[in-house]
């Protein structure tokens, strides 16, 4: 999360699975399935591009064996709106070779998200 933030490419390539692959939500601005360590990477840059200021606030994280739930709280602006939001957070993660292998990340409310980008709360 750190080396998305910093928009560390090289760290954040270390640290996936060659068949990475991430699930998000296909109601938000960059949803649906990334496949690959590139479109990992676009996606990152999509979505700090849909939003500015962006921190996670990262509450617990829970391991077993390959699996790591993260719990965190998602805070920015929408960059074309300037609306702020504070949306909660779970991520999914599951472990392939010790390398991040898949990622699903469940946001407590997508729709909130959808009008802060939009413009529309």
């Amino acid at each position: 999360m750190e080396a998305s933030v910093r928009g560390d490419e090289s760290a954040m390539r270390a640290l996936l699975h060659a068949d990475i692959e991430v699930v998000e939500a296909d109601s938000l601005p960059y949803g649906g399935v990334h496949c690959g360590a590139d479109a990992f990477i676009a996606l990152i840059r999509r979505v700090f591009t849909t939003w500015q200021d962006t921190q996670m606030s990262v509450q617990s994280v829970v391991a077993e064996g390959d699996k790591v739930v993260i719990l965190a709280t998602m805070t920015g602006r929408g960059r074309e709106t300037g609306v702020a939001f504070r949306v909660p957070i779970a991520e999914v993660w599951l472990l392939r070779d010790n390398k991040i292998y898949r990622v699903t990340p469940y946001y407590f409310d997508t729709k909130l998200l959808c009008d802060v980008a939009a413009g529309e709360h």
